[in-house]
């Protein structure tokens, strides 16, 4: 399973090199982090469908629900 999620500025524009770490709302399954391509996206491959608190650069951006092939746009 994977899913995308998309850092992109007030105009649109992916922002690259920044980190991306998502929290899983179960205890059980923990965190993990990610750094943005040149367009912009960090993608998560090897998670099951869920709950997760999504930071960039250590800010929290809130809860989502992820499914496999979906993705979350984040404006920074």
């Amino acid at each position: 399973m994977a899913f995308d999620v998309l850092v992109v500025d007030d105009d649109g524009d992916g922002i690259s090199g920044a980190t991306v770490g998502i929290i899983f709302t179960s205890i059980l399954r923990g965190k993990a982090d990610e750094e943005t391509d040149s367009d912009g996206h960090a993608t998560f491959d090897g998670y099951d469908d869920g709950e997760i608190e999504v930071f960039v650069n250590g800010r929290s951006y809130g809860t989502y629900h992820y499914d496999d092939g979906n993705g979350i746009t984040i404006t920074i």
